[in-house]
């Protein structure tokens, strides 16, 4: 009986990991990246991240497109690398701001707050990949172990979530009640927002 049950457990655990985890070849559909030519086509790069398609997403995202490479087939058969996306999550910290864009129209926007820069918690800048949404998890650090309904986690620890505890967003909040690093969005946006986006959108944090 005991074997049974934890024979099920690695088997839910497996399946889980897959839905969280998994990344189609094209990375994201609406921007065209192609993974699969993108490994083939630059072996310097597979020779140095691998073959996951998530990863050479990421790795286009931030030198891929500023060293002139190109996404797909079909891109250099034109011989013209268009070094730009159209679907992506941006987060600008200085006006306090998430949105999302897919295929170059603004779909849903929020006032948000980002790390605290005067605790050495700002949020991280550059460019990212969506590496997993959770729909629901407790975030535990030192001082803190809250809930959260929707986790979209970018980098490291750092991820999009909802943040019921607060009444306010956007403005300066940040500087002197900001996060941990995370980027905190009204229940209603987190809630909208995991529903639109995939494990591999972009996500950019200027």
């Amino acid at each position: 009986m005991k074997t049974i049950i934890r024979m099920s457990a690695l088997v839910f655990a497996v399946l889980f990991l897959n839905i969280i985890c998994t990344v189609p070849s094209h990375a994201s559909d609406t921007d065209d990246f192609d993974a699969e030519y993108y490994a083939n086509a630059y072996p310097d790069v597979r020779a140095v991240i691998g073959s996951k398609p998530i990863d050479l997403y990421c790795h286009y995202l931030n030198f891929g497109m500023n060293e002139g490479r190109f996404k797909n087939a079909a891109e250099e058969a034109t011989g013209v690398a268009s070094c730009s996306i159209d679907t992506y999550v941006d987060v600008d910290i200085a006006n306090q701001t998430m949105t999302y864009y897919k295929d170059g129209e603004v779909v849903l926007s929020s006032s948000c707050v980002t790390g605290n820069p005067n605790t050495g918690n700002s949020t991280p800048k550059g460019s990212f990949v969506l590496r997993t949404k959770i729909p629901g998890k407790y975030l535990v650090g030192p001082t803190w172990n809250v809930w959260v309904d929707r986790w979209m986690r970018f980098t490291g620890n750092v991820g999009l979530h909802d943040a019921n505890w607060r009444s306010k967003f956007g403005g300066n909040i940040y500087k002197s009640d900001g996060s941990h690093g995370c980027v905190n969005l009204p229940t209603e946006t987190a809630y909208e927002l995991y529903d639109m986006i995939d494990v591999g959108t972009a996500v950019i944090v200027h």
